[in-house]
């Protein structure tokens, strides 16, 4: 399903009952800790804290974030390590990601996914890391699996317009809102975008750390691998098919020949000769 609803503004984002919005994200800023005094307040926890640990994941600094990460995993798997989020009394938590983000042609696709707790979908990761034959038979069990899913679409046309991070967070923020009211809380895959309709976590590696991500990941490399190949057809110098509209040596000879399709991004780099690339900025510039 594609997700319309718009966003609530940031204001009316709450969390557990009795909690102001995301106030347990700004309790401890990791950053003014020194790695020792982060050790220890990891050692001191009796679980792991979901606030703390997305704090820790965008720590400047690689040894603070290799103790987050090192603190959550522990030989837990994708689906146990998303349950630090169901503290509270919270049940029903969603997973977002996108694919696209860095292809010069086809739409940025994002997807969410929420599971039942309990559920485990064995060999869920981050799609990039499985073959397209295991996304597909992945894709079909989350589908089965989950209790909501939702896929947004957005085209180059307003990738062009309006930039690709603004679209990322757009795209996010709409999986979010299309999934089922129940949801309480959200992780995303880096990004947290504002206004979502329940507290969100953003954080850094999230497709290999949390089930819901990883099929939120697999879910929109699927959908999105599908529409590459529907355009290939019509398209096929430029072997969409294969290269999924990514910068590979095939794609960027075809379109030196040919020039852009209508699916193509006239925006990024290396879609259009120099001289037409200045020229299109320049348009863009006076509207």
């Amino acid at each position: 399903m594609v997700a319309y609803q718009p966003f609530r503004s940031a204001q009316e984002i709450g969390g557990p009952p009795g909690e102001p919005p995301l106030a347990r994200e700004a309790a401890v800023d990791t950053v003014n800790l020194s790695i020792r005094e982060i050790r220890a307040l990891l050692a001191s926890l009796r679980k792991p804290d979901p606030a703390l640990f997305a704090r820790l994941a965008r720590d400047p600094r690689a040894s603070a974030r290799k103790l987050g990460y090192g603190a959550l995993r522990k030989g837990r798997s994708l689906a146990a390590n998303e349950d630090i989020f169901r503290d509270g009394g919270i049940r029903f938590l969603a997973g977002a990601d996108e694919a696209g983000r860095g292809a010069l042609a086809g739409p940025l696709v994002a997807a969410a996914v929420m599971f039942a707790p309990g559920v485990v979908v064995d060999g869920a990761n981050d799609s990039k890391k499985l073959t397209p034959k295991r996304r597909e038979e992945l894709y079909d069990e989350i589908i089965g699996r989950a209790e909501s899913v939702s896929v947004v679409f957005i085209d180059a046309g307003l990738i062009d317009r309006w930039g690709i991070q603004p679209v990322n967070l757009q795209a996010l923020g709409g999986a979010l809102a299309g999934i089922d009211d129940r949801c309480e809380r959200a992780i995303c895959d880096h990004f947290s975008p504002a206004g979502c309709p329940v507290p969100t976590f953003g954080v850094p590696k999230a497709d290999e750390t949390f089930q819901s991500v990883a099929a939120a990941s697999i879910v929109a490399k699927v959908e999105r691998d599908r529409v590459m190949r529907a355009l290939h057809r019509h398209f096929p110098r430029y072997n969409f098919a294969e290269n999924k509209g990514y910068a590979t040596g095939e794609h960027l000879c075809a379109l030196a020949a040919h020039g852009p399709s209508p699916f193509h991004r006239l925006s990024f780099s290396g879609v259009l000769p120099d001289d037409e690339m200045s020229l299109w900025e320049s348009a863009g510039a006076e509207e």
